[in-house]
């Protein structure tokens, strides 16, 4: 017995993916992704001061938009921002001590005057050269000297940078990711990691976006399908587990 497509509903269907996805989740993506600082990296993406409070009220000046009455909406996106930084913060201080190796990605052109910014950011007005305050890591998660900084002028840090080829003479088959937004920069950087063949790692609560609503649905299209998925504290717990370096 069959039943027209008219007959079924959006909940219906809504259910049915749920259910699908639902069964991945407990399936394949049911065992966490191995940590091993011997093939296992971190990569921090975008975590830089263009995703600040001071970064959106100096847009709104450049532009002559009175932003006083979006103050408290920006400082509630300054806060829920500072949080997932916290977590990434603590993820990254962990690695380190457990030998798992940082790749930091950011948004920086290279020329000064930063005219070989990729299309997408251009059209946005985001034009970081070298040294520009938009493009400094926040101090929570500033690189240290011997780790590794890609620059791109794009989302996703396989168009953007050689991570590919670094991932690849480092021996990396693991990668764990953090940063901003989980709906841009994240989500394009995921799918990527995983149609390459890498073994993914999202971790759900040191990634963000603008909102939560975006954050959320940028989630569920990518979590237990191009990436295994854990938050902060499940991850800590497995990273202290290993011995330290």
């Amino acid at each position: 017995m069959t039943s027209t497509p008219s007959a079924v509903t959006d909940e219906m269907v809504n259910a049915f993916a749920d259910t699908y996805y639902g069964g991945l989740s407990s399936s394949i993506y049911a065992t966490p992704v191995p940590l091993d600082p011997a093939d296992t990296v971190l990569v921090l993406i975008d975590i830089q001061e263009c995703i600040t409070k001071d970064a959106f009220l100096k847009t709104f000046a450049a532009l002559g938009v009175d932003a006083e009455p979006m103050l408290p909406v920006l400082d509630r996106i300054e806060a829920d921002m500072r949080a997932t930084v916290g977590n990434i913060s603590a993820v990254l201080e962990k690695c380190r001590e457990t030998g798992i190796r940082p790749i930091h990605v950011r948004i920086q052109a290279q020329l000064p005057d930063a005219a070989d910014t990729g299309a997408l950011h251009r059209s946005a007005g985001m034009f970081y050269p070298p040294g520009s305050k938009d493009s400094e890591f926040l101090p929570e998660v500033m690189p240290r000297e011997d780790e590794i900084v890609l620059n791109k002028t794009c989302s996703g840090i396989h168009v953007g940078t050689h991570i590919d080829q670094v991932l690849r003479n480092l021996g990396a088959r693991k990668v764990l990711v953090v940063g901003f937004y989980t709906d841009q920069c994240i989500s394009a950087s995921v799918r990527d990691l995983s149609d390459l063949g890498y073994q993914v790692d999202l971790i759900e609560d040191a990634v963000g976006a603008l909102s939560p609503q975006r954050h959320e649905y940028a989630l569920q299209s990518i979590r237990k399908i191009y990436a295994n998925s854990e938050t902060t504290q499940t991850l800590l717990g497995r990273l202290a587990e290993l011995p330290a370096r």
